[in-house]
């Protein structure tokens, strides 16, 4: 695993000033305080959290909101056909069903459209609007997509349609010549612009509704949310509004579909969270996209039989566990590539290909080895002569900038900061990996990391039930509202407990004079690897758990590390682990200190012997630590004994093996060795 940076949160006068303020006249407690402060929520902010009383712009301040509105009047009026042109994600799902159940219900003459995702693509295309023009459309309402869509406008308009586009995704320097455009991304909007598409659908029914949100609220709030949650925008302004709305709505709608869909997913019965909707149905939904037919999950949630919709959320459960199995497949395939050629994750960007990848998975296996390796990645699926794939990254390290200075090598592409997705001759994956890498090199030396922010230090007496619950009151947490994250400093480990068979663990520190349980989720008894009596910090997350009536404080872990870490020294040194590993130029001090010596190399493979055939790797470092052994030089060591073929280590550097050696290893003879002492020995 890469180090993760821990932002520890900044100090001020202004914010112990702000704090104190906010405990006084909101009769809130300290944990809660300093986090509203260290977040810059003024009183009147942190009022309107404790008493939900949000509320949503007039939807008509939207460019374009009445011109659409009086179109699509007109089209309901005169017995126009319309057809809803959505999307095959979560948002384009909700944001369709939205749309078309409210014109349904106005009697409108109605129909939709969701593309399929690997034959069409995300968006508007020529081959759709001729089947649509086929049937009678002569009114095109898109959600969730339209606004780069100019040529696809331009040929509906020839073919005699009109296009009402409702969108968020960022328009370019020229708007596609629609009827309207009702995007609150456009320039000349100055309200709230961080909607999904659901949202702006949402919006438009309250526009066709008079200006009103009471109805379209009631009715598709849980909608919106799910949409919301799903597309990953942040959750502050009016997406905190819709979600918080939605959430208190699901659990009575009247929809038989979205209720089987809750119920299928195991969501029912219990109290329903912005991550319990993130990870159970918003998954699902997609799934219906990625590995069969989106309008499956449209069809689901616009479902009023019980029986039927029953049988439509198994099969998302179905396909959704589908996809899991083919992601996990995928990223074997990839920790493969990665164990037959360890020098690959010496790039600051990974570029990584195999055939026949499923596309509507290979953007998530991306986000799994962005979290495995810490690093800007692509994942190809090789489709004989071209390749398609997705990609991500993290901090500054701008994906779609980065993608553009390769496009001579592409043959599409398109994305953001943090997201990206290309197609390429399948020949020119090495030579993109090499530009893309150059270009990396040219812009940032010292890539960027991963980074968890700290809210604030936890104290002992702040584990305390009535402080914790009041947390809730931040909730939906999501992008740009993350949950608050806690440093429990100084712990000394008393012990371990399996959970689930051992899939979890349940670890029992010391901490401020009380013994406290923490919750380990997805960490097994052998990947802990800190024995008893060992002192070690956390960031933790501290929720409220409910059972059988009875309330208690639940502490997860986010991240664990030893006391004392040196994490400016550790960072440091694994920049330059990378660069003498890749054969880039640095000053003489640093490779007096950072490359082994021959007695050092033994005397490491000596306490690596001791260790057992088996071991952590991150544990025999921490246990090899005595002041002259940094983490560059022991990371050069361990290649050096691969190289050897002394040992063996996981990709994901969990696992180091020793290997049966005939004969003596002469550690003067690695080539690794040779190149970092310029072909001297030591």
């Amino acid at each position: 695993m890469p180090f993760t940076q821990w932002i520890y949160p900044a100090q001020s006068e202004e914010r112990l000033r702000q704090s104190r303020l906010l405990q006084r006249e909101q009769g809130i407690p300290a944990l809660l305080a300093d986090i509203l402060a260290a977040r810059g929520f003024g009183a009147d902010h942190v009022a309107a959290l404790l008493t939900d009383d949000g509320s949503l712009e007039d939807p008509f301040l939207l460019p374009d909101m009445q011109v659409a509105v009086d179109r699509i009047e007109k089209a309901i009026e005169s017995g126009e056909k319309i057809a809803v042109y959505g999307d095959y994600d979560c948002d384009g799902v909700t944001s369709t069903v939205i749309l078309y159940s409210y014109l349904q219900s106005m009697g409108a003459d109605v129909c939709y459209y969701i593309p399929d995702r690997l034959d069409e693509g995300f968006g508007m295309n020529r081959g759709a609007v001729d089947h649509l023009h086929e049937q009678g459309v002569t009114l095109i309402i898109t959600v969730d997509n339209g606004t780069s869509a100019l040529d696809e406008v331009a040929y509906a308009g020839k073919l005699g349609m009109d296009v009402v586009v409702t969108d968020h995704h960022i328009p370019g320097p020229e708007l596609p010549k629609a009827v309207a455009v009702v995007n609150p991304h456009r320039p000349d909007y100055v309200g709230f612009n961080q909607l999904c598409g659901a949202g702006v659908a949402l919006k438009l029914t309250a526009a066709l509704d008079g200006g009103s949100y009471e109805m379209v609220l009631e009715s598709f709030a849980p909608l919106a949310a799910i949409g919301t949650i799903g597309d990953v925008v942040p959750l502050v302004g009016e997406n905190r509004t819709l979600v918080r709305r939605g959430m208190q709505l699901m659990p009575m709608s009247e929809s038989a579909g979205l209720q089987a869909l809750i119920t299928a997913a195991g969501l029912n019965g219990g109290e329903l969270t912005a991550g319990k909707i993130a990870f159970g149905l918003c998954p699902r939904i997609n799934a219906a996209g990625r590995m069969g037919d989106a309008r499956l999950a449209a069809k689901l949630l616009l479902s009023e039989e019980e029986d039927e919709a029953a049988e439509m959320a198994e099969q998302l459960c179905l396909l959704n566990q589908n996809r899991r199995d083919q992601e996990e497949e995928i990223l074997r395939a990839v920790e493969q590539q990665i164990e037959q050629n360890p020098e690959l994750l010496l790039d600051r960007v990974l570029v990584l290909s195999a055939p026949g990848l499923n596309h509507g998975v290979v953007g998530i296996v991306a986000s799994r080895v962005l979290t495995l390796y810490g690093k800007p990645c692509f994942i190809l699926s090789e489709e004989g002569e071209l390749a398609v794939g997705s990609g991500r990254s993290i901090g500054n390290f701008g994906l779609f900038d980065a993608v553009y200075a390769c496009r001579q090598l592409l043959e599409r592409y398109g994305g953001h900061k943090l997201a990206a997705g290309l197609t390429l001759k399948t020949e020119n994956i090495p030579a993109f990996r090499e530009a893309i890498n150059r270009y990396a090199a040219a812009e940032f030396d010292r890539m960027p990391v991963v980074q968890t922010v700290i809210d604030r230090r936890l104290r002992a007496a702040d584990i305390e039930l009535s402080s914790v619950e009041l947390l809730e009151c931040l909730e939906p947490f999501g992008e740009g509202n993350p949950q608050p994250v806690f440093l429990m400093r100084d712990c000394m480990v008393e012990g371990v407990t399996p959970l689930s068979g051992g899939k979890h663990i349940k670890l029992r520190v010391a901490f401020e004079g009380r013994s406290v349980f923490v919750l380990c989720f997805r960490m097994t008894p052998e990947q802990f690897i800190y024995p008893k009596g060992s002192m070690i910090d956390l960031l933790v997350c501290l929720e409220v758990n409910s059972f059988r009536d009875t309330k208690s404080i639940s502490i997860r872990m986010r991240d664990i590390r030893p006391s004392g870490f040196e994490e400016k020294k550790n960072l440091n040194a694994a920049y330059y682990y990378e660069k003498l590993r890749r054969g880039e130029p640095v000053g003489s001090k640093i490779l007096s200190v950072a490359v082994p010596a021959i007695a050092e190399l033994r005397s490491l493979y000596r306490l690596l012997m001791g260790a057992g055939k088996e071991c952590s790797p991150d544990l025999l470092y921490l246990q090899s630590v005595d002041g002259r052994l940094n983490y560059c030089k022991y990371r050069l060591s361990l290649d050096i004994f691969r190289e050897m073929g002394l040992v063996e280590i996981s990709p994901d550097f969990s696992v180091m093996r020793l290997l049966p050696v005939a004969g003596k290893v002469r550690m003067e003879e690695s080539s690794i060795l040779r190149q970092l002492t310029g072909g001297r020995s030591s």
